[in-house]
């Protein structure tokens, strides 16, 4: 992953390399993407820290981290406690 590149973009090259005939298991393809994201990315950190190693899981959870990116930037707003 490149400074600056999205995660969104940096998983659809990832999945456009694993359709490509390689012989590695899922273990491997697992760490590869791992091994490719940004140690500072929040993503790199919660599958570190949640020790993930299967690509199939991977790909379900950067689902979520790739909707935080798209959201438009906004000022964090505290919530009041009626809410």
């Amino acid at each position: 992953m490149k400074p600056g590149e999205s995660l969104k973009h940096y998983v659809s090259y990832f999945q456009s390399q694993m359709a490509l005939p390689y012989n590695c298991n899922d273990y491997v393809v697992a760490a590869a993407f791992i091994n490719g994201l940004q140690v500072t990315h929040s993503f790199y950190k919660h599958l570190v820290k949640n020790e993930v190693i299967r690509m199939r899981d991977i790909l379900s959870r950067a689902q979520k981290y790739i909707q935080i990116e798209m959201l438009p930037e906004a000022k964090p707003v505290a919530l009041s406690k009626g809410e």
